[in-house]
């Protein structure tokens, strides 16, 4: 049964901001039988809430070992009886937890996760330091070698604006249109740590992991920061650096347009 069928006027159209660690889960998408993913999880606790099967939409599909504080999801119901407080909070009880539902909201019904979201917020964790994070170890990426921040900010400050991003995502990228916008790409310093905080209109299939790993180049004195400037102009995925791992990646936020949030019942579910 999927969620198209409670598209019906009795329905709510729930929207979800969800946070989890992904360590121990092979993505945000459904899979084979046997990998269990983020989505299978809150569709599973949401159906046992609800009393009926659900599809989460999310705003995008976060790839094994990444994490997020800022998922959007939204699915369907046509359970009127249980108010959001109480949805949220009776989900939260049958989740993992490593994973919860940070607020809920009753929005309008042609409202999609996915489709609706206006830009992404990313923020990347290198932890620099000669011995291993132990208590840190699926957070942050762990490079045991310097880094030159001022270098790191000098290439950074090229990506801003809008460019075709072909040459910093995956061979696996399918999608023909591979222009975006990053109006942000900040890199800040927090004790042994450098955080990489990104921002925009959309991003291509491991576009921030390939962008992370291309300013940690830079920053160990491998390539000036004006090789971004070639990156972007020849779209060659060869003179981009290598991947950076999966466990230093956060989805921090997914941005909408405000006012979708429909009258009556509580506007927002949260803590």
């Amino acid at each position: 049964m999927q969620a198209d069928e409670f598209m019906e006027p009795s329905a709510r159209n729930i929207k979800l901001v969800i946070a989890y660690d992904g360590s121990a889960y092979h993505g945000w998408q459904k899979q084979a039988e046997g990998f269990i993913t983020i989505q299978q999880c809150l569709e599973e606790a949401a159906a046992r809430v609800v009393g009926h099967p659900v599809t989460v939409n999310g705003a995008g599909r976060t790839d094994a070992g990444v994490h997020a504080t800022g998922q959007g999801a939204n699915f369907f119901t046509t359970n009127r009886a249980i108010p959001l407080r109480g949805l949220r909070r009776a989900i939260n009880a049958k989740l993992p937890r490593d994973i919860a539902v940070c607020s809920a909201a009753q929005v309008t019904p042609a409202f999609h996760a996915s489709t609706w979201a206006l830009g992404k917020t990313y923020r990347y964790r290198i932890h620099i330091a000669p011995d291993r994070p132990v208590l840190l170890a699926h957070q942050v990426y762990h490079y045991w070698r310097s880094l030159d921040a001022q270098l790191m900010r000098q290439a950074a400050v090229r990506l801003l604006g809008r460019h075709d991003f072909r040459g910093l995502a995956t061979s696996a990228e399918v999608r023909q249109d591979t222009v975006r916008r990053l109006w942000r790409c900040d890199i800040g310093e927090e004790g042994p740590e450098i955080h990489i905080t990104v921002e925009g209109d959309g991003f291509l299939y491991n576009m921030v992991r390939n962008l992370v790993g291309t300013l940690i180049e830079i920053g160990r004195g491998k390539w000036p920061p004006q090789r971004i400037d070639r990156i972007l102009a020849t779209c060659d995925r060869r003179l981009a650096g290598p991947t950076a791992p999966a466990e230093g990646l956060c989805l921090v936020a997914v941005h909408y347009p405000p006012g979708l949030e429909v009258a009556g019942d509580e506007a927002v579910a949260e803590d």
